[in-house]
């Protein structure tokens, strides 16, 4: 029974790293005190604020569209 307690820690510190990459991740569509704010909950409240931000931002993707207009090409096909 002691290996379930080990995989629940397992489980909990990965879902928390996730949950920082994801925070990190986001700073371009979030402002600089809502990232600080959450990254703070994040270490104050490890459990409670990754199941908190993941109720939150469930179903938003971290990812903003590429804009074609903006995208350089470089003949040759090399940067």
């Amino acid at each position: 029974m002691a290996w379930f307690w080990w995989l629940l820690v397992a489980v909990v510190i990965v879902l928390w790293v996730a949950t920082i990459i994801d925070i990190i991740r986001r700073r371009h569509s979030m402002s600089g005190g809502k990232l600080a704010a959450w990254l703070i909950v994040m270490f104050v409240f490890p459990v409670l604020g990754t199941i908190v931000y993941f109720v939150i931002h469930a179903g938003t993707t971290s990812t903003t569209p590429i804009d074609a207009d903006r995208v350089t090409r470089y003949p040759g096909g090399s940067a």
